[in-house]
């Protein structure tokens, strides 16, 4: 087989697969179904936990960083 014949045959698959969509009420129903689920609601879940993990590990890395620089400030006027 050549490159020609593969993308003859890659544009075949292609447009056979076009007309193969679901209903928009099939995918409406099942996105409905997956909110509601309980796999999503723990990945929420487990989502908002990570961001407010990040957000107090940001805030303690920041108010590390500024008490080390107001104690080596502290030095320098003392010194």
């Amino acid at each position: 087989m050549t490159d020609f014949d593969l993308q003859k045959l890659e544009q075949r698959f292609l447009q056979m697969m076009k007309r193969q969509k679901p209903r928009a009420m099939y995918v409406e129903r099942l996105k409905g179904e997956l909110k509601n689920s309980r796999i999503f609601e723990l990945r929420r879940s487990v989502g908002a936990i990570l961001v407010a993990s990040f957000g107090v590990l940001f805030a303690g890395a920041v108010s590390a960083a500024i008490a080390i620089f107001a104690q080596r400030a502290r030095r320098r006027i003392n010194v």
